[in-house]
């Protein structure tokens, strides 16, 4: 399990390195065609990750519950992101993997018992996290298209 957090972490890196330029109205343009813009990409897969990762977990999920609705499943953009919401989001983003880790006790487990990450069970199955990272570059593929539509327009 730990190995696909881990690749859940450095794809959301590689996410965030490649947005991290953009302005508020780049991050929330609807260009013709689409229903969503890039931003509402990030939120979503914020909380479908929450969703997946904490299902059937006891623990709290940290996103706030105010952005929840703004981006679950079959939702679309209605207001505009600001600023602070978007930083928000991507510092968020960054801290799925780690603070999943942390609140499941992952990285201490594998410690105490001297294991592979493979040995500690995991409260979400490989089958929900292969899905994570297949949904995920879904929409990784969707935000660079967008990236390009709204950079070409700038």
């Amino acid at each position: 399990m730990l190995h696909y957090l881990n690749q859940l972490e450095e794809n959301r890196k590689l996410l965030l390195n490649h947005t991290a330029n953009l302005n508020e109205h780049q991050y929330n343009l609807v260009p013709p065609g689409y229903n969503n813009n890039i931003i509402w990409n990030m939120g979503h897969l914020l909380v479908v990750s929450e969703n997946i990762l904490y299902k059937d977990s006891p623990y709290h999920r940290p996103v706030q519950e105010l952005i929840k609705p703004r981006f679950q499943r079959g939702s679309q953009p209605e207001d505009v992101v600001s600023d602070d919401e978007i930083l928000l989001i991507r510092h968020s983003l960054m801290q799925t993997a780690g603070f999943y880790i942390k609140t499941m006790g992952i990285g201490e487990a594998i410690e105490e018992l001297g294991a592979s990450s493979n040995s500690v069970v995991p409260l979400v199955s490989e089958e929900r996290m292969q899905f994570l990272l297949f949904h995920e570059q879904i929409h990784y593929n969707r935000i660079n298209r967008l990236m390009q539509l709204v950079t070409q327009n700038s």
